[in-house]
């Protein structure tokens, strides 16, 4: 018997441990938990600024960027023309 009351005091002693171990562990786990909840909540808040400045960026040339689409358009449309007087041009010289 008092083999059986030394295994089972053992037994307690190692069972009191490994709860210790547990509960540590849990506490780290919580910890981790609380910095990536933490870490999410920072990126949340950078993304949606930086999509909110992209946004304002993008707002405030929107009518320099029209504006040079109509330039762009312009100027597409000269240069048929100017192919065509570059032809006559040509056509001119050879006469001379």
């Amino acid at each position: 018997m008092p083999r059986l009351n030394s295994i089972d005091g053992e037994l307690k002693a190692l069972n009191t441990k490994i709860d210790g171990e547990i509960k540590t562990l849990n506490t780290k786990i919580d910890a981790t938990n609380t910095r990536i909840d933490s870490t999410k909540s920072e990126l949340r808040t950078e993304i949606s600024s930086m999509k909110n400045e992209l946004w304002a960026e993008m707002t405030s040339n929107k009518n320099e960027i029209k504006s040079d689409i109509r330039a762009l358009s312009e100027k597409v449309d000269i240069l048929p023309r100017l192919a065509v007087l570059e032809a006559r041009i040509k056509e001119l010289e050879k006469r001379s």
